[in-house]
């Protein structure tokens, strides 16, 4: 499930996985008034270890024209770590809007109502309303079925992290290395483990 709440004039979108919610880099960027790529650039700074796996997962967004970009999900404990050090009255207050709605989320969560909160909303409403109630219920299952989607791209997403590197993916990996980023950058690009990247830098070396 999604939820749009808006902070700082932005809507930001709060996404549910697994029982897990999530915000995104981009979000937290709009929001702070703070440059993507510096955000994107702080993330990558951080050790890879199970601690930023399950808390800053890669993703991607599209932009205005259509360019598919990089950017992190962010858990609770991940923003936290991110935004730690933004300071002023202003950082402040957002940092506490965003808890707020990490709270909330979390809360639909243990109480069961995540799937089905506004499903019985509306269904009780519209009581008296069979044609608009099946409607409303058609729409329901499709909005199922893309959340069941995504669940299975993101597990492929995760059995991909474990498979062997191709020729390509070595090939990138030198060629981020050969440009100065450390492994740990080159990790949260190639979203593959630590001990594949440094056998690629090994070999080559």
């Amino acid at each position: 499930m999604n939820e749009i709440i808006v902070i700082n004039g932005q809507s930001v979108e709060f996404e549910v996985v697994n029982s897990g919610v999530f915000t995104t880099s981009l979000s937290v960027a709009n929001v702070f008034n703070k440059r993507h790529s510096d955000i994107l650039a702080q993330i990558r700074e951080f050790p890879t270890d199970d601690f930023t796996e399950r808390n800053f997962p890669l993703s991607e967004y599209t932009d205005s024209t259509g360019r598919k970009l990089p950017c992190y999900n962010l858990t609770r404990d991940g923003f936290s770590l991110l935004v730690m050090g933004f300071t002023g009255e202003k950082a402040y207050r957002w940092k506490i809007e965003f808890i707020n709605a990490f709270n909330k989320m979390e809360s639909l969560i243990k109480s069961g109502g995540v799937a089905n909160e506004k499903f019985t909303e509306v269904l009780t409403a519209l009581s008296q309303k069979s044609s608009e109630a099946d409607e409303y219920k058609s729409k329901y299952y499709e909005t199922l079925e893309r959340e069941n989607l995504l669940l299975r791209q993101k597990m492929q997403s995760a059995t991909n992290y474990n498979r062997w590197l191709n020729d390509n993916e070595r090939v990138e990996i030198l060629r981020l290395y050969k440009e100065g980023l450390s492994q740990a950058q080159i990790c949260r690009v190639v979203g593959r483990s630590e001990n594949a990247v440094k056998k690629v830098i090994r070999g080559a070396l």
